[in-house]
């Protein structure tokens, strides 16, 4: 493992366990009374932080890496790439899932 990568996993944001049940406001909702719509927003919402944060270090990592490192930035630009294909997938779904209520609601 590269000293970058060790620095990177002994940061605190990459060992931390976020605990959502105890942040002020949270409440929790049971599962049945919640939309299926609604679940799939919140599922995008928690896919789209952790990917917002590996976009970020791979953009950091790209940016302070030595010049000769074209390998190492090939793969962090690719890493980017990844994230951004993920998101607009996600963007999608949920796009795709709107428009299937639109049209339930207009049709019936």
């Amino acid at each position: 493992m590269s000293a970058a990568a060790v620095a990177l996993a002994e940061t605190s944001f990459c060992t931390e366990t976020p605990s959502y049940t105890e942040a002020p406001g949270y409440k929790a909702t049971p599962v049945a009374m919640v939309s299926p719509e609604e679940r799939l927003r919140e599922l995008v919402h928690e896919l789209r932080q952790p990917l917002s944060s590996i976009e970020a270090i791979a953009y950091y990592l790209e940016m302070t890496l030595p010049a000769g490192q074209f390998e190492a930035r090939q793969y962090m630009a690719q890493v980017q790439r990844l994230v951004a294909d993920t998101n607009t997938l996600l963007e999608r779904s949920v796009g795709a899932k709107r428009k299937a209520v639109a049209r339930a609601a207009s049709a019936g």
